[in-house]
């Protein structure tokens, strides 16, 4: 297929926030290599808030998450949605059958993916060598655009602005006595794998060293699903704070445009 032709394009990434940001550089260089082309993001519903708005996403879709059980059924559906909006190019970044099937049915013409979970429905395929660690993520992502021939020189990482939620960051430290001269410190101390859980009670003795060598802030973020496990570091009064499922994905963000250093 002759890319200068390509008209709308459908990006690919539905499982967790961690790799779906690791592929925005990818998305980037997609944009400035085809900038005559829409492109729709097809992402876990936890992350449509998040990247809506983005400057090279022309439309979200949300695409919840799914079980072994059932996945024909749900690739016959998915194909159906996909096959009215006419794409003429699928980029699937996370390898799955249905996912696969689905932009397959579809009549995608140009459908690019790693060559594993049925890959063979796809044109063009990559050899899916992220477990090896040989390269930054990133660089893996960027493969599928390579495969294209696409360049990929210039990265770019096209968040939003978030222009509200650091103004309701910046209202919400005042209200917590962090200066905006005063340097901040993010701690993020939970992880969903056990194996890579380092112990909170170390964490909670790091932020204490912290705030007795340095004058800066601690903020202790996290999910909802951390809360319990929040209330039991014994932080020290004054510059210590608890912001751990107060905020929304989004407002997270503009907390990190806000810190001087991530501890995670």
């Amino acid at each position: 297929m002759e890319l200068a032709c390509v008209r709308r394009i459908l990006f690919v990434r539905t499982d967790r926030l961690g790799e779906t940001l690791l592929n925005l550089p990818a998305i980037s260089a997609l944009k400035g290599a085809l900038p005559q082309a829409s492109i729709t993001l097809l992402v876990h519903p936890d992350l449509q808030a998040l990247l809506s708005g983005s400057p090279v996403v022309d439309e979200l879709f949300a695409y919840p998450p799914t079980s072994p059980r059932g996945w024909g059924l749900r690739a016959l559906r998915l194909g159906r949605m996909l096959k009215v909006r006419r794409f003429d190019l699928a980029i699937v970044s996370n390898p799955k059958k249905e996912l696969h099937l689905g932009v397959w049915l579809a009549g995608v013409p140009c459908r690019v993916g790693y060559g594993r979970k049925w890959g063979r429905l796809l044109t063009h395929r990559v050899q899916d060598r992220k477990a090896l660690g040989e390269r930054h993520e990133v660089e893996y992502n960027l493969d599928l655009l390579r495969v294209l021939e696409l360049p990929v020189a210039d990265l770019q990482w096209p968040l939003p602005a978030f222009e509200q939620e650091q103004s309701m960051v910046s209202q919400l430290l005042g209200e917590l006595g962090v200066k905006p001269s005063e340097h901040l410190i993010a701690v993020h101390p939970w992880t969903s794998n056990p194996y890579k859980q380092w112990p909170v009670a170390r964490y909670a003795d790091l932020m204490r060293r912290l705030l007795v060598r340095s004058s800066a802030h601690v903020a202790v973020i996290g999910g909802p699903d951390e809360q319990a496990q929040a209330r039991g570091l014994e932080l020290p009064p004054g510059r210590a704070h608890n912001l751990v499922g107060r905020l929304t994905l989004r407002q997270l963000a503009a907390l990190f445009m806000r810190c001087r250093l991530l501890i995670s």
